[in-house]
């Protein structure tokens, strides 16, 4: 019964609690739990800028997206004229090149997040290391399918993977998990139709745009009601069948038993 009661105190407090939005943005929480998602859409990436500040700019047929300091570093391994060029005439047309890259857009904030995945033949193993050069490890490597995950992108060579078979392919996992962790703004350049009339890329790269905006106070609130609603139910639960063991275990003993004699 002291369940019960307090079981039924949650929910008033609950309901009572007020409706302050918590921080918008938090690092280490992740984006799912205070965006709502609105659509998704597929886009092209039709021209690449960097500038003296070291910043990079990637501009789409709407819109741009800014990347300074060290989030536009880990853009490096995209923009290797070495392999670029095949990876993009190939891309997803045969086994040996396929980029993925998503976008997720904040929408309340004019605020991005990227992560994409680069699968490239063996011999640009020195030119994708090369480009991740001096920067602390946000990405996953595997060698072939799956057979060798990368401890120490840097000094662990193909050779030293278990099965000690040749590998051909790298797979760069630019992610860990299902946190983005390549930060940005939403912006819009000026001078974009100029620059995209003399495009920095041979070919645009095919991308997908998530589009978010930061729950509303009436809907994180709504969230709180309902896991609290949910949590009582299964307190409730508990309690009905402690309450009536009495009534009900005997009789399943008694099945159980019988069943197997």
């Amino acid at each position: 019964m002291k369940k019960i009661i307090s079981l039924l105190c949650l929910l008033v407090l609950a309901a009572c609690s007020n409706n302050n939005t918590p921080p918008a943005y938090d690092s280490t929480t992740p984006f799912y739990k205070y965006m709502t998602h609105l659509e998704g859409e597929k886009i092209l990436i039709r021209g690449v800028v960097k500038t003296p500040d070291n910043k990079t700019y990637l501009l789409s047929d709407n819109e741009d997206y800014e990347f300074s300091g060290i989030d536009a570093r880990y853009l490096q391994p995209l923009f290797q004229p070495e392999y670029m060029t095949k990876l993009l005439k190939s891309n997803r047309s045969d086994d040996k090149f396929s980029l993925t890259l998503a976008f997720y857009a904040d929408r309340s904030n004019n605020l991005v997040k990227v992560n994409y995945d680069l699968k490239l033949p063996m011999k640009y193993l020195d030119t994708l290391r090369q480009s991740l050069k001096g920067l602390e490890q946000r990405w996953r490597i595997i060698y072939d399918d799956g057979n060798c995950e990368v401890g120490d992108f840097f000094h662990q060579e193909p050779s030293e993977c278990k099965d000690n078979k040749p590998k051909t392919q790298i797979t760069l996992y630019m992610e860990k998990g299902n946190k983005q962790i390549i930060n940005g703004r939403i912006v819009k350049l000026n001078n974009r139709d100029e620059i995209l009339k003399k495009s920095s890329l041979p070919i645009p790269i095919p991308a997908y745009l998530s589009n978010f905006r930061l729950k509303t106070d009436k809907e994180i609130q709504s969230k709180k009601w309902e896991d609290t609603k949910e949590a009582a139910k299964d307190g409730v639960k508990d309690t009905l069948m402690i309450i009536t063991a009495p009534i009900w275990l005997p009789l399943y003993i008694y099945g159980f038993s019988g069943r197997i004699g």
